[in-house]
């Protein structure tokens, strides 16, 4: 009788790497685990798949031309077991195009901004329950990011959350159930994520599109949060406490 061999191949990661300032995703990429350059396959819709990594916890490097080195500790156990999806947000390098905020605040964790005047969808029910947020979309912008912001322009403050699933171009479900109180004029908006450092730095860049550039800015210390209005123009800077 003829024996027959069966090869079988586990995802074991799908790995989607973001432009933060863009939400687009990352090309050319490089990645390394616990140090260790490994290859990847890729998908059309740039999701890079591993498979048969022989362990579940592990730091990912990656790194791509014109943009800083991001790394992230992984537990598979703790993401989807049918699909594994770890999407990372890349700060691309310093360059004309973009303007950046950056200094050293002691303890700075969480840092997060979403642009000031941005009104081109905005929440107008969310049920707790089911937590599903109806929107006004007038314009039918894909929502294809995770992390999305509720923006309060009265206070300057904001509440993030994630994009769980998209019913339609007018209705979300979200990954928590949004707690800031809001009226039919408050945005939902993109977020774009910042990078912070045990020694206190940090460094966020937004896209440069000719235009005013001021954004509402979110940051922890100590796990409080802090929110400051921030004109990118004016030699930015946070301010303590």
């Amino acid at each position: 009788m003829e024996k027959t061999l069966v090869f079988t191949h586990r995802l074991d990661l799908a790995l989607r790497l973001i432009d933060t300032t863009s939400g687009r995703n990352v090309r050319n990429p490089a990645i390394k685990i616990d140090g260790t350059p490994v290859r990847f396959g890729a998908k059309e819709d740039g999701v890079l798949v591993f498979q048969n990594l022989g362990k579940q916890r592990f730091r990912v490097t990656a790194s791509a031309p014109g943009f800083e080195d991001t790394e992230a500790d992984v537990n598979l156990d703790a993401l989807n077991r049918a699909y594994p999806l770890l999407e990372l947000h890349m700060l691309p390098g310093d360059g004309e195009e973009f303007l950046t905020l950056s200094g050293k605040l002691p303890g700075i964790a969480a840092l997060s901004a979403v642009r000031m005047g941005d009104n081109a969808c905005l929440m107008r029910e969310f049920d707790a329950r089911k937590r599903l947020a109806k929107l006004f979309n007038p314009h039918r912008l894909a929502l294809d990011r995770l992390h999305y912001a509720l923006v309060d322009p009265d206070r300057g403050v904001f509440e993030s959350f994630q994009i769980v699933h998209c019913t339609d171009d007018q209705t979300v479900k979200t990954d928590r159930v949004l707690e800031m109180p809001f009226r039919n004029y408050f945005p939902v908006s993109p977020m774009v994520l910042g990078r912070t450092a045990p020694d206190g730095s940090y460094c966020l860049r937004v896209r440069d599109e000719g235009e005013k550039a001021m954004w509402y800015v979110r940051w922890e210390t100590d796990g409080e949060e802090h929110f400051q209005t921030i004109d990118f123009r004016v030699s930015p800077r946070l301010e303590e406490g």
